[in-house]
């Protein structure tokens, strides 16, 4: 059965939405490379629409004063995340060997090398993963 993470990632604040984005996509480059055959089958990157606006709008978080995201419902302060990712493996097994590639105390170099890019663009104290429970869709 799959297992699924799903990762909460915000940039730190003196990083523009677009330099971030383009970090993590670098980081992504990185972690394939450093997991080999144990990267996860899906990595999917959702980036939250923000703008660059003069005056920030009410409830803005500071990290996102001038970029907010574009909120439909909910607050701003609700949205301060920056990309929601989604990572599948095959099953909790897959999991735990690409945490043992990747991960500290298995892997120091690999995970050293990991932490060290994601402190030039990730806000480490607002990182986030949960486990995916249950999965339903509904199609037209």
């Amino acid at each position: 059965m799959p297992f699924k993470l799903l990762l909460f990632v915000s940039r730190l604040p003196h990083i523009s939405p677009e330099a971030f984005k383009s970090q993590y996509e670098e980081h992504i480059t990185l972690v394939k490379r450093l997991a080999g055959d144990t990267f996860p089958l899906l990595h999917k990157r959702t980036y939250l629409a923000r703008t660059t606006v003069d005056i920030p709008p009410e409830g803005a978080t500071s990290r996102n004063a001038n970029t907010p995201a574009t909120v439909l419902m909910g607050q701003q302060s609700d949205y301060d995340y920056d990309v929601i990712a989604e990572i599948t493996f095959a099953d909790q097994e897959g999991f735990a060997a690409f945490r043992q590639k990747v991960s500290a105390p298995d892997a120091p170099e690999a995970a050293a090398e990991l932490h060290a890019h994601e402190a030039k663009f990730m806000d480490a104290e607002k990182f986030g993963i949960v486990v995916v429970g249950d999965v339903l869709e509904t199609k037209r």
